[in-house]
């Protein structure tokens, strides 16, 4: 999630190019015609080339889940649709971008979804099955320790302390160092000797792999 880029002093409002890069969505802003990736959030063609979105943490969640934490959220309502466009495709394993396009890095199914990391200039992925069977996993990674779960990655680090988490529930991790209850959402401590610390987030957004190491050729795989 991005906010929305401005140009002349007005924020633009963004549509659908039908256009891949890289085998990945590209979108194009209404004031200048430049075109975006959704991957990178970075203009790749148009006046606007080589700048980037601000990105807007985001987290896969239930709607009831989120629903109990945020009572008061608004909701895009968009009109019913009989079917998606994208059943066929998101049914096939190997179908990977526009026809023809083939998995860059077997070390991952292509299809696979994963948790694309940036930090410190380096990229990570570590599949989303993995997080849900696990619930957080501490990693050393990227050059810097972190505790990953499906609702947000952070920095482990807490002053001159680095901290290793246990899953509480859905949405809550436990530090062993101090007993501190975390939430995985904002990576603050609501509970605990460290209440009120928060956690450095890391960029982070769910995307496939066999599109994110088309981005990111060189990046770590997080187990």
């Amino acid at each position: 999630m991005y906010a929305r880029p401005t140009a002349n002093g007005k924020t633009s409002t963004l549509g659908v190019s039908g256009m891949l890069w890289r085998d990945a969505l590209i979108m194009y802003d209404r004031s200048t015609g430049s075109l975006w990736s959704q991957v990178s959030g970075e203009a790749v063609a148009g006046p606007m080339k080589g700048k980037k979105l601000e990105e807007i943490p985001s987290e896969l969640t239930t709607w009831g889940e989120w629903k109990r934490r945020h009572p008061d959220t608004l909701v895009l309502a968009k009109p019913a649709l009989s079917g998606s466009p994208y059943e066929d495709y998101s049914a096939d394993p190997e179908r990977i971008g526009v026809r023809g396009s083939m998995n860059p890095d077997l070390r991952l199914p292509g299809k696979m979804l994963v948790v694309g990391i940036e930090a410190n200039g380096r990229f990570g992925a570590a599949p989303i099955s993995e997080l849900e069977k696990h619930g957080v996993v501490n990693a050393e990674a990227l050059g810097m320790p972190l505790v990953l779960s499906v609702t947000g990655t952070f920095d482990r680090r807490s002053g001159k302390r680095v901290l290793t988490f246990e899953q509480v529930d859905a949405t809550r991790m436990r530090d062993r160092e101090s007993g501190s209850i975390w939430t995985t959402e904002t990576g603050e401590a609501t509970d605990g000797p460290l209440r009120g610390a928060r956690l450095g987030r890391v960029s982070a957004k769910v995307v496939y792999w066999g599109v994110w190491a088309r981005f990111h050729p060189r990046s770590e795989v997080i187990r």
